[in-house]
């Protein structure tokens, strides 16, 4: 849904971004609210998987059709989220943006685009390079770019976006596992010694190279997660930020241009 995009590819965990502008005062008394809870928007982001399966209303209680929600939330219209006693998110609240919220999302959207933009323009130049330990305590340089495709994820930990995305980034190492001119690498902001009780719930196949802030910054990166391909001559060669459905499809077409 067009709407979910927009709330996952506008800053920097992406489901903060339309939260910053207040709108007026739900109905908390209506009785479809009974025995919910508002959450906080400091928590949005531990929702992010959820958001699939809700249904939102509008503060009268009606059900939002699709095209009507997808305008509201284009517009800037800052959601409420409702969860139940066990902490699970039951419903949404979405009122028609105000004024203030419509500017806020122009001023957003311009932002967004400017910095998109202003990341395109490493396309075609040279990778930055690097000196790094990986996540097992291995050495790892830009030397061993060389004469491969690269493909790079820039995430961090607490990157709800960044999580959703790896299930098919990981299926796209299978794919490419028999093919020594393809390796991937997993840029992590995340120290170290913060990654292990991630990977207890999580699975990420790219080679992890934890401690890697100084690396993202050299390379502009602002918006996690980031994308990026380096090309068999160290010229990069594919960028994209943001949370992007079906990014593993972009990425192996791209990958299929360079072999």
């Amino acid at each position: 849904m067009k709407f979910k995009t927009i709330l996952y590819t506008l800053s920097l965990c992406f489901l903060l971004a339309l939260v910053s502008c207040k709108n007026g005062e739900t109905e908390k008394t209506a009785s479809f609210l009974e025995g919910l809870t508002e959450i906080p928007e400091a928590e949005f982001g531990k929702y992010a998987a959820e958001l699939d399966k809700v249904v939102f209303y509008s503060t009268d209680g009606a059900t939002l059709e699709e095209e009507e929600l997808n305008d509201y939330f284009s517009e800037g219209a800052r959601p409420v989220l409702y969860k139940d006693a066990n902490d699970k998110l039951i419903l949404g609240v979405v009122a028609p943006p105000t004024d203030e919220q419509k500017k806020s999302m122009e001023a957003m959207m311009a932002q967004f685009e400017a910095e998109e933009a202003k990341l395109q323009e490493a396309i075609g130049t040279p990778a930055k390079s690097f000196d790094l330990v990986d996540y097992e305590g291995n050495q790892v340089t830009s030397n061993e770019l060389k004469g491969k495709i690269t493909v790079v994820n820039f995430w961090f930990k607490e990157c709800k976006p960044c999580i959703q995305e790896m299930p098919e980034l990981n299926e796209l190492v299978e794919t490419y596992k028999d093919n020594a001119n393809v390796q991937f690498m997993g840029f992590s902001t995340t120290a170290k010694d913060r990654l292990p009780s991630f990977f207890e719930k999580h699975n990420f196949d790219y080679r992890i190279i934890p401690d890697s802030q100084s690396y993202a910054m050299q390379n502009g990166i602002t918006g996690y997660p980031t994308n990026m391909i380096i090309d068999q001559e160290g010229n990069i060669a594919f960028l994209k930020t943001g949370f992007i459905p079906g990014i593993a499809e972009n990425i192996k077409a791209e990958i299929e241009n360079l072999l």
